[in-house]
């Protein structure tokens, strides 16, 4: 079983597997770096790929360099020279700022067989409606909510019966990165029924809360990092230290997300849950972690003191994870009353090294990493 198989195994035991994909973003250029996320990506052979844009840059090389030397398996029809293509297509991607430089729009098109106009478009995967958006300025349609593409969006959502409904864009709302948040994509998603925002073009990784919807930023996918981070209200994660891609596990009753580098670490886990009755989502999972779960201190040589609050009465699971995704120690499997807890954990048999320390209580889970050092 490999470290995914392992991981999963461990931390969702519970979980009947479902349909899973992979986002990826900003991956344009054709470098080893792309190569390097794509890697990751076809290890967890996922039914199919959703990107944020940046597809590719005509100054970079051809389309097919740059988006079918790396899966070109994923896409049918498939016209370029990198091999086989797939007899159904399982490639859908965004249109970003790059990807419409030049004459890049007319290959993109001629590239891609997209439903719809191509340049927006939806389609449905089991429980989940996908809504992907040009929010680029050249977008005939607009790229502003009261726009002819807005108005296809809001109605698009509003006649949608599928359990999770995600939407994808290039430009981010909300963004604490290089490039910042974008005014004109702040769309009134979570009023129109969005279940989740997927942005690229700030090249890292970010997950964001706001108006009790949740945000993310997918753009690692191989272009040049950006490092800034300005800590935009409502950010629950940023990383930016390396390129890595976001793998959606999809379920009956939750979406799982789990974000990976492309050493293949687990950077974030989020889950969206769902309420199968009302076919509409549920509360959404969002937490301050530095709120909820704590160790000190950190690094630590061989004791550290683990705290974290329980907003209800939960079955607690709190477990620690080496470096290859596998479970050494359950600390915690209990019933607990909501309020503060803490233990103490005596790793004293356990190498030096960075573990992860997850926590899952009812509608939590979250993790957080610690160091085991040498005492100076």
């Amino acid at each position: 079983m490999n470290k995914i198989g392992i991981l999963l195994f461990f931390l969702f035991p519970l979980i009947v597997l479902g349909q899973k994909f992979a986002v990826i973003g900003d991956y344009r250029g054709g470098d080893t770096n792309a190569l390097k996320v794509s890697q990751l990506v076809r290890s967890w052979n996922p039914d199919f790929v959703v990107t944020t844009g940046d597809n590719y840059r005509p100054a970079q090389g051809t389309i097919d360099f740059q988006v079918g030397q790396f899966y070109h398996e994923f896409i049918f029809p498939y016209v370029g020279s990198y091999g086989l293509g797939d007899t159904v297509n399982r490639f859908f991607p965004a249109i970003g700022n790059h990807d419409v430089e030049g004459t890049g729009l007319i290959d993109y098109l001629n590239y891609f067989s997209l439903p719809g106009n191509e340049r927006y478009y939806d389609f449905v995967k089991g429980d989940i409606h996908f809504f992907m958006l040009n929010s680029d300025i050249t977008e005939p349609d607009g790229n502003t909510d009261t726009s002819a593409q807005g108005i296809w969006l809001q109605n698009a959502l509003a006649s949608s019966n599928s359990k999770y409904k995600l939407v994808y864009l290039h430009h981010p709302p909300f963004s604490s990165g290089m490039h910042g948040s974008s005014l004109y994509s702040q769309w009134p998603f979570k009023q129109w029924g969005a279940t989740a925002v997927f942005a690229g073009h700030d090249h890292d990784y970010e997950r964001l809360f706001i108006d009790s919807l949740p945000y993310f930023v997918c753009a690692a996918g191989g272009a040049p990092l950006y490092s800034t981070f300005n800590n935009y209200p409502g950010t629950q994660h940023f990383y930016a230290e390396n390129f890595g891609a976001l793998l959606v596990e999809a379920n009956s009753d939750s979406l799982t997300l789990c974000y990976y580098n492309i050493n293949d670490s687990l950077i974030d886990i989020y889950v969206i849950k769902a309420n199968s009755a009302d076919i509409k989502p549920n509360s959404i999972i969002s937490f301050d972690q530095n709120n909820i779960l704590q160790n000190f201190p950190n690094p630590f040589s061989n004791i550290t003191t683990i705290k974290y609050f329980l907003p209800n009465d939960s079955q607690v699971n709190l477990s620690v994870i080496n470096i290859t995704g596998e479970k050494i120690i359950s600390l915690v499997d209990a019933i607990q009353a909501k309020g503060f807890h803490e233990l103490t954990w005596n790793a004293t048999r356990l190498s030096n090294g960075v573990y992860t320390i997850l926590l899952k209580a009812g509608k939590i889970c979250c993790h957080i990493k610690t160091i085991k050092t040498e005492r100076k």
